[in-house]
């Protein structure tokens, strides 16, 4: 069986540590700047780089959207020209047909023909 062992006398009381006092840096370039302050002044550049590559960015989506805007505007005319080609094209068609033709050229003397057409043969010598 397990033996009987007396208790360890309770430790002293251990204080609790003193705070920490701020150092108290001499003058700096940006006065009672933090460090946060000083990273920012210091990567202005890289800053105004990215600023600018926002704009460009912007411009750029709104220029893609005005172009769509166009394209569609477009295909809507083209779609509608095209549907009147092919409209005066079935008229032309229409128009060109000897039934047609024959009524309108009546007053010049030209009349339709009545016979097959004549097949020209030339001899070979």
């Amino acid at each position: 069986m397990a033996e009987n062992k007396p208790k360890a006398e309770p430790a002293a009381p251990v204080p609790p540590p003193a705070p920490k006092k701020k150092k108290k840096k001499g003058p700096s370039l940006f006065g009672n700047f933090s460090m946060g302050t000083f990273m920012i002044f210091n990567n202005i550049s890289f800053i105004f780089y990215l600023g600018f590559l926002g704009i460009v960015y912007i411009a750029n989506s709104h220029y893609a959207l005005k172009t769509v805007k166009e394209i569609r505007i477009i295909q809507g005319q083209l779609q509608k020209i095209s549907w009147e080609s092919n409209w005066r094209k079935s008229q032309l068609m229409l128009e060109s047909m000897e039934t047609r033709v024959t009524p309108k050229v009546q007053h010049l003397g030209l009349v339709p023909l009545n016979e097959n057409p004549k097949k020209i043969i030339l001899k070979e010598e």
